[in-house]
């Protein structure tokens, strides 16, 4: 059979304990059967709505690239004969990989998480973004073109046009460790079934629109490699004409992106409400951002034109023309916190005089 309590037991004797608190979490319990475990009772809830899931990645992730063009382009005749040989090459060498990984998700927007004031609520949080290990990309591209035009012998002519047009694009985009961020219009509060009266302390944790953070730890290593030897040679024996004409257009791009440890920014416009609050207040915070390690960006383009004119007892033309673009940069970014949000409202007072009035006359 239940046991009766009068409810003077709850009221405020002199010489006891006046800690209102105290008072209040004892009429909570009272409602509770008292054959319940403790913690079952009266443990904390955690409340989510809208709110963007975690990312997290551990090891590696590895690219490697590589090309190899190399053409050949070559007129010979004999003697008394005549030879051409025409060629134009068009290289386009893409070597640029995107590696990402620990991203969180950010968070949605017009959530609204109501919780008992004891747990944690959430409210279009962005989720966090953790990385440990590495990302490393390697690109190695190897044109080589050869023109070549030989005279062999009296009356021989020979006539070798060769055009090459090559871009390459080689730097990784590498991003690791990033939170997510947070949504817009969030509401975070206690529930609105609470009497007034019965719950002046929350010792939760409320977040509307928070950014997650971001927490990168490992190393990023991005190698480019780009070859470009072109080999023009014209040959004219005795008694004989060769010509080799050789046209070079070359954009080297190479570079690196690398972001790490990048926290998400804050959402606007939300609201976190209670009375009297000794938990966390959150509201279009800006995410934490953290990287511990190394990045590292290594660019090589080598250009060795050669071109070669040999007259043997005959008359040989060699004629070389090249252009030549190096674009070799790199982005790092580490260990940024994102940006607050604007329009964000914390309401930690607005019930208090309700809720202290409400408890006396109750």
């Amino acid at each position: 059979m239940a046991e009766t309590r009068s409810l003077l037991e709850d009221l405020p004797k002199a010489g006891s304990d006046q800690h209102l608190a105290s008072n209040v979490a004892a009429g909570h319990l009272a409602l509770v059967p008292t054959w319940l475990p403790l913690d079952v009772a009266s443990g904390p809830s955690s409340n989510s709505a809208g709110s963007g899931g975690d990312g997290i990645s551990e090891g590696v992730i590895s690219s490697n690239a590589l090309a190899v063009f190399m053409p050949s382009n070559a007129a010979i005749a004999g003697p008394h004969s005549g030879a051409d040989a025409f060629q134009g090459n068009d290289a386009l060498i893409n070597q640029h990989p995107t590696e990402m990984a620990g991203i969180g998700g950010n968070g949605g927007s017009g959530n609204v998480a109501v919780g008992s004031g004891d747990g944690t609520n959430h409210a279009g949080t962005g989720g966090s973004g953790l990385f440990y290990g590495g990302l490393v990309s390697t690109e190695v591209a190897l044109f080589a073109p050869v023109n070549t035009a030989v005279a062999a012998g009296p009356g021989a002519t020979a006539h070798a046009d060769q055009s090459n047009n090559a871009l390459f694009l080689q730097g990784a985009t590498q991003i690791g460790g990033m939170g997510g961020s947070g949504g817009d219009h969030n509401v975070a509060s206690h529930g609105p079934s609470m009497s007034p009266g019965t719950a002046l302390t929350l010792t939760g944790d409320f977040y509307a629109g928070h950014g997650g953070d971001g927490y990168f730890v490992g190393t990023m290593v991005d190698v480019s490699i780009a070859i470009f030897s072109p080999i023009n040679i014209a040959i004219g024996a005795a008694g004989g004409s060769a010509e080799a004409h050789q046209t070079n257009n070359v954009i080297f791009d190479q570079g690196a992106v690398q972001i790490a440890g990048i926290g998400g920014n804050g959402g606007g416009f939300n609201l976190s409400s209670d009375t009297i609050f000794t938990g966390n207040h959150a509201l279009g915070g800006d995410g934490v951002g953290s990287s511990t390690g190394s990045m590292v960006d290594v660019n090589f383009g080598y250009f060795h034109p050669i071109n070669i004119a040999v007259p043997a007892g005959g008359t040989a033309d060699a004629q070389q023309v090249d252009h030549v673009l190096y674009d070799q940069h790199a982005l790092q970014l580490a260990g940024i916190a994102g940006h607050g949000g604007e329009g964000n409202l914390t309401d930690a007072h607005s019930a208090l005089v309700d809720d202290i009035l409400s408890f006396m006359h109750g």
